[in-house]
C-alpha cells in the first residue's frame, strides 16, 4: 500500500524506485537541512545585495505552452527588496520594506505558480519553524539513475509506519551532498532543479521544471543574476502602489460559510472505504484575496488516502474573498476534512 501511493504522488515525472530507509539519528538530519537551507537560498544575510531575471514559461492542463513571463527582484537584504512581475494575465510590481509590502494599486495578490517560481529560486528550503511538530526522516532514494537524499517533515500517523515519501514537504539532495535537486510534496508541483549554479558560493537552480499530476505547469530560467549596488530611491513606494494588510486570522466557520457552492467535495477513496478508515484531516490555509487556496499545510493525518482525497479536493475550492474596511484581505484559516463510514 505505501508503495501504491508513493507512485500516485511522484509517478511518471522521473523514473521512480523505493529504497528505503536511511538510518540516521534525528539531530543530524535537522543539521544537514538547515546546511542545505543556508546553501541554497539567495536571501542569506551574508551574500551581497543581487539583482536576478528569470525567464518563466507556463503550460496548460494538456502539457501545451500557454503564456510566458518575467520575473525580476533587486534584493538588498532581508528586509529590504522588489519585485516585478510581467506576464499577460498578471503584472504588478512589489516593495518589501521590513514588515511592509506594498503593490501597484488594484492588483490582487500574487499568482500562486509566480510566487512558487521566486520561492523555488530564492529560498527553496523550509525554514526551521517548518519543522515544529514533524518527524525529520531520511530516505535514500532513486529517480532513474541518480541518487539522492530525501528527507521528509512527517507527521506521525497511528496506522502507518513510514509515510510514503512526498505526503509531507520532501527535500532531495545530491547523494551525501547539500545541493537540493528535487522537491515535492502533496497539492504541490513537483520540481525538479535541471541546472545547478554557484553566486556567491551558493547554490542556485539555473533552469527548473514544475509537474503537476505528471503534466509540465511551468518552465523557468534564469536570464540574469548578478550583484548590484542599492539605492535608498529604488525601494521608495510611489504613489502607483498601496500598502497590502497582513493576512488575518479567520475562524474556520466563518471561512467555511464563504465557500463557493462550485467546490467539489472531496471524495472517500476506495481503498480506505476497504479498510474502513476513518478520521479527520487537519490543514492550514492561505486564502488569496481572489479567494483561491495559496498555501496548504497538513497539521494532522488519519491515513494517507485520506490526506490525497482531502488535499485534491480543498486545492480546487474557491472563497468569496473577506472584506476588511472595505478591501478584500487574505486569510489564514484551518480546513477540516471528515471521513465517517455510514452504518452498515
Amino acid at each position: 500500500m505505501i508503495f501504491s501511493i508513493c507512485r500516485y504522488l511522484v509517478a511518471g515525472t522521473l523514473l521512480f524506485s523505493f529504497v528505503g530507509l536511511h538510518a540516521e539519528d534525528t539531530a543530524a538530519i535537522s543539521e544537514r537541512l538547515h546546511r542545505a537551507e543556508s546553501v541554497n537560498s539567495l536571501d542569506d544575510a551574508t551574500l551581497k545585495p543581487w539583482h536576478l531575471k528569470l525567464n518563466v514559461q507556463f503550460f496548460g492542463d494538456d502539457g501545451k505552452p500557454t503564456e510566458q513571463g518575467t520575473l525580476e527582484e533587486w534584493w538588498a537584504g532581508p528586509d529590504k527588496d522588489k519585485r516585478v512581475f510581467i506576464s499577460p494575465t498578471y503584472t504588478a510590481t512589489e516593495i518589501r520594506i521590513k514588515d511592509s509590502l506594498y503593490r501597484s494599486s488594484g492588483v490582487g495578490s500574487v499568482p500562486e505558480i509566480l510566487d512558487a517560481v521566486r520561492q523555488q529560486v530564492v529560498h527553496p528550503t523550509p525554514e526551521k519553524s517548518d519543522e515544529t511538530g514533524a518527524k525529520l526522516e531520511l530516505r535514500k532514494q532513486a529517480f532513474g539513475k541518480a541518487e539522492m537524499d530525501c528527507i521528509m517533515l512527517s507527521l506521525p500517523m497511528k496506522s502507518v509506519g513510514f509515510p510514503p515519501l512526498g505526503l509531507f514537504p520532501t527535500y532531495c539532495l545530491d547523494r551525501d551532498k547539500d545541493s537540493l535537486r528535487v522537491n515535492f510534496s502533496l497539492g504541490s508541483p513537483f520540481i525538479i532543479r535541471n541546472g545547478i549554479g554557484l553566486f556567491q558560493g551558493h547554490f542556485v537552480s539555473t533552469a527548473l521544471t514544475a509537474k503537476s499530476n505528471n503534466v509540465i505547469v511551468m518552465e523557468a530560467q534564469i536570464a540574469k543574476l548578478e550583484t548590484f549596488s542599492p539605492s535608498d530611491a529604488d525601494f521608495v513606494p510611489t504613489s502607483g502602489t498601496e500598502k497590502i494588510p497582513a493576512a488575518v486570522r479567520v475562524p474556520s466557520g466563518l471561512v467555511a460559510g464563504r465557500r463557493l457552492s462550485s467546490s467539489p467535495p472531496p471524495q472517500y477513496p476506495v481503498g480506505a472505504r476497504e479498510r474502513r478508515a476513518t478520521g479527520t484531516v487537519v490543514m492550514n490555509a492561505l486564502i488569496g484575496t481572489d479567494g483561491h487556496i495559496h498555501k496548504l499545510k497538513l497539521v494532522s493525518v488519519p491515513d494517507p488516502e485520506l490526506a490525497i482525497a482531502a488535499v485534491t479536493a480543498v486545492r480546487k475550492w474557491t472563497y468569496r474573498p473577506y472584506i476588511l474596511n472595505g478591501e478584500p484581505v487574505a486569510v489564514e484559516t484551518t480546513i477540516t476534512v471528515n471521513f465517517a463510514m455510514g452504518p452498515g
